[in-house]
């Protein structure tokens, strides 16, 4: 039998949980268990291990949130898949670090980027909008009863995770370039 982590969820379940996701920042509502297992889950799961429950998920939360905040993000790839969901970060060390300085380094503004859709799009059918999950996580530290453990909120609060699709024309891509250094 395969070892490979199996993720399931119903489409109400998947619902259900980007709702949550969306109303704890927008509503400041209270982190249901289903929600902090599957953000949990998300984080904990190498990039072979996302199935689509995740995905369906965040796509839910993305075409209906909208942030207030406007951070410049980073993401490191080994290659420029356009439209796909994945994590980026706030701290350009940290996707200095996960790229191991191999590959590409995505950069998004998004500021420029959501400017147009933040006064025009229609909720439901936003295309460049992100999730900060790092807010989620300083959320929970910030209450008096926590849903996440204390290493789950210390260890990836620093890491300024945000989830947001790849669109490749409305980021900067760079190649990361490794000095070489000659001994004489």
């Amino acid at each position: 039998m395969s070892e490979k982590f199996r993720y399931r969820l119903t489409t109400k379940q998947k619902s259900n949980i980007a709702q949550n996701l969306i109303d704890v920042l927008e509503q400041n509502a209270s982190i249901e268990s289903r929600t902090a297992s599957f953000v949990c889950n998300w984080m904990l799961t190498g990039p072979d291990e996302k199935r689509k429950a995740f995905f369906d998920v965040w796509d839910l939360v993305l075409r209906n949130f909208m942030p207030n905040t406007r951070p410049i993000l980073f993401r490191s790839c080994s290659r420029r898949k356009d439209g796909i969901i994945a994590s980026f970060t706030g701290r350009l060390e940290c996707a200095r670090r996960f790229s191991h300085e191999n590959g590409f380094l995505l950069m998004c503004d998004t500021s420029e980027e959501l400017r147009y859709e933040a006064q025009n799009g229609r909720k439901g059918e936003y295309r460049h909008s992100f999730y900060p999950l790092v807010e989620l996580l300083r959320k929970d530290d910030a209450a008096e009863k926590h849903i996440f453990s204390e290493q789950m909120r210390s260890e990836y609060i620093g890491e300024d995770e945000y989830i947001m699709r790849v669109d490749v024309g409305g980021m900067h891509t760079f190649k990361w370039y490794q000095e070489r250094r000659v001994n004489l």
